[in-house]
């Protein structure tokens, strides 16, 4: 998805308060961010991807904090 089109997205899934599209719009902009090797706005939307994770226990938290760590952002 074009970043653009990623966060209109976002935007609506807030208005929605859909938590679990948040986690994993959140996640794709971070893999996409990462993709550009722009890693502060990667780690940026995986925090809050991360956030969302942990609020609705969603099993990718773990996979979204080993990404945070290895890039010296959590822990």
């Amino acid at each position: 998805m074009e970043l653009k089109a990623l966060d209109e997205t976002l935007l609506a899934a807030h208005a929605a308060q859909d938590k679990s599209m948040l986690v994993s719009l959140y996640h794709q902009a971070g893999d996409h961010m990462l993709d550009l090797g722009n890693i502060d706005a990667a780690c940026f939307y995986l925090t809050h991807a991360y956030i969302f994770a942990l609020d609705t226990n969603d099993p990718s938290a773990g996979a979204i904090h080993r990404i945070l760590a290895s890039h010296g952002r959590e822990e």
